[in-house]
């Protein structure tokens, strides 16, 4: 862009619009007030694309369709939804092949329910023996993810890597400890009567 002077030799200087280019049109974006104290400043130009896409100020003619959030498959619901249960399908089968723990688990949650199917629980008695053995199946494989997420980090012996292990084997030994406790409040009562009578 070329300034042009008009007629006369002490008229201002003043800037020709630009005129369109193959990729796009070029518009003058308004001269700034200048500041108090400081000269003015020059006219910036900004280009303007034909395309969809655009700068600065242009908005779209039409509305714009927000992209999904980062990390959400997009398509219907059901299939985002089918799409997290296998990933949690690949995670409990990962752990189930990689823990002990946790087959052992499994293994005393199948004891005790068939324990509790052959001395009929009440329905109260059921619900908390459900809630115990999930609690320590859940908190075994929060276990296992603290542990792999540890592992990425560094494969060093670190204090700190130590301690979030600890901590999380800290927690499955206090589900597991309750939950014998209440599975002792349950089950002692009803053997004791059955050994005695």
């Amino acid at each position: 862009m070329r300034p042009t002077r008009t007629s006369g030799s002490c008229a201002p200087l003043r800037k020709t619009p630009l005129l369109s280019s193959a990729s796009g049109v070029l518009r003058p974006v308004p001269r700034p007030k200048p500041m108090s104290g400081g000269p003015p400043r020059r006219a910036v130009v900004t280009e303007v694309p034909r395309s969809g896409a655009f700068r600065g100020n242009e908005r779209p003619s039409g509305p714009v369709k927000p992209s999904p959030p980062r990390g959400v498959t997009p398509g219907p619901s059901w299939r985002r939804w089918s799409i997290a249960i296998g990933h949690a399908r690949d995670g409990i089968s990962h752990a189930w092949q990689t823990q002990p723990n946790l087959r052992i688990h499994s293994a005393v949650a199948a004891m005790v329910v068939g324990l509790g199917t052959f001395l009929g629980l009440a329905t109260a008695e059921w619900i908390a023996i459900l809630l115990c053995i999930t609690v320590v199946i859940a908190l075994e494989l929060v276990n296992t993810a603290v542990e792999a997420c540890v592992d990425l980090v560094t494969r060093e012996t670190h204090p700190i890597a130590r301690t979030a292990k600890d901590v999380a084997a800290g927690a499955v030994l206090v589900g597991v400890v309750g939950s014998v406790l209440i599975g002792a409040v349950i089950f002692v009562p009803r053997l004791y009567q059955l050994i005695v009578w």
